[in-house]
């Protein structure tokens, strides 16, 4: 099979590597779960490990629709609407755990195989996400990177975000600062990381306002805190820990 790395842009071969470990892990922690575990609440309200791990596999046929469009040019959504989105991960999420392994080891397998596949030029054709954002198919490989590090917390299994690469927490941390620097209510912050030489700023206002709030720890506990993956632990702030908005 092509190297997929081969036909892509150079900055997403990283993201690639990053997105195959994360499916690696996240099939690890589903493949080493009981049937009674599987069946336990995960991080996520209302869903069970076995609903995350549906949604995980669920994803990766999306994805791999996104890509079909980038290489045919012929529109094909991610869901064809969140009431069908629903029902599949319900009906996923009751298969038994051999079942589920396999479903999530086989549709991201078929997720590498479109990758592989795709062309150079395609990888710049423009695709839309189900919330309708309009994007290059090049970051279809970030939008499944994030999806698949996040739920492997939200498994519930022991995986915490401190165990992540490094390089890939500083690249969602700026990736969520960013995200929050587009909406209207954006908080004043100013995120300190402890293990390492960075901030990331939260706001519109000027390098020396006054009215940002300091909030600082390692930058994966800053994560997981900013991503609803933990309530602060092992950070400091000005006063309170602030809660942080939705940030999708």
């Amino acid at each position: 099979m092509t190297d997929p790395a081969e036909s892509m842009p150079a900055e997403s071969a990283h993201i690639l590597a990053w997105l195959r470990e994360g499916e690696a892990r996240f099939l690890d922690q589903v493949e080493g779960l009981t049937e009674d575990e599987l069946r336990e609440p995960s991080a996520l309200p209302d869903w069970s490990r076995a609903h995350v791990a549906a949604h995980v596999a669920r994803n990766a046929e999306a994805v791999c629709r996104l890509l079909v469009w980038a290489r045919t040019g012929n529109e094909t959504l991610m869901y064809h609407d969140i009431e069908t989105r629903n029902r599949d991960i319900e009906t996923g999420a009751g298969q038994d755990g051999d079942q589920l392994s396999a479903d999530v080891r086989d549709t991201a397998g078929q997720l590498d195989a479109e990758i592989a596949g795709l062309p150079g030029p395609a990888w710049t054709a423009r695709v839309r996400t189900f919330q309708g954002r309009e994007m290059p198919a090049s970051t279809t490989l970030w939008l499944r990177t994030r999806e698949v590090w996040l739920h492997l917390v939200d498994l519930g299994s022991g995986v915490s975000v401190e165990s992540w690469p490094g390089d890939l927490v500083d690249a969602l941390l700026e990736d969520v600062t960013t995200t929050m620097n587009g909406r209207d209510d954006a908080p004043s912050w100013v995120l300190q990381a402890t293990d390492r030489e960075r901030i990331w700023r939260i706001g519109s206002g000027a390098a020396d306002d006054l009215t940002y709030r300091e909030v600082s720890g390692k930058a994966a506990d800053l994560l997981a805190w900013l991503t609803g993956r933990s309530s602060g632990e092992g950070l400091a702030a000005e006063g309170v820990l602030p809660e942080p908005p939705p940030w999708m």
